[in-house]
């Protein structure tokens, strides 16, 4: 049977959601760009292709909009998520090592590792 035990690096899941972070920070710039255009009439001219063009340019615009905001919000779910789980696994790691710790000190089954490493006594008590 294949080992079914995985790995999860918790600093990577942060450095994730650090670059997730810098992901939504640079979307800001071209949406702020697009609300620019939005702002100023269009000068396109007084004739029918213009003012075609004009209402084509404000669907796109307003499209663009709208797919910035979706990705924003996928990129910010992506980054809660992440969050989450890396919170999780560190709890669960500093549970087990306090469980592991407590169990240790109450069995003494820490003592002959901590003697080979200079850090206790072989009643379970540390160095000073």
């Amino acid at each position: 049977m294949h080992d079914q035990s995985y790995y999860v690096h918790l600093e990577s899941l942060k450095d994730f959601v650090r670059e997730l972070e810098t992901q939504i920070h640079a979307m800001a710039k071209p949406n702020d760009f697009l609300l620019t255009l939005g702002e100023e009439p269009l000068l396109f001219g007084e004739f029918g292709e213009a003012g075609s063009l004009a209402d084509a340019h404000r669907a796109a615009v307003a499209e663009m909009q709208g797919l910035l905001d979706q990705v924003r919000s996928a990129i910010g779910f992506a980054q809660d998520v992440t969050t989450t789980v890396a919170d999780g696994y560190q709890h669960a790691d500093q549970s087990v090592a306090g469980d592991l710790h407590a169990s240790g000190a109450v069995t003494g089954l820490l003592d002959p590792v901590l003697g080979l490493l200079g850090g206790g006594n072989t009643d379970g008590s540390r160095k000073g």
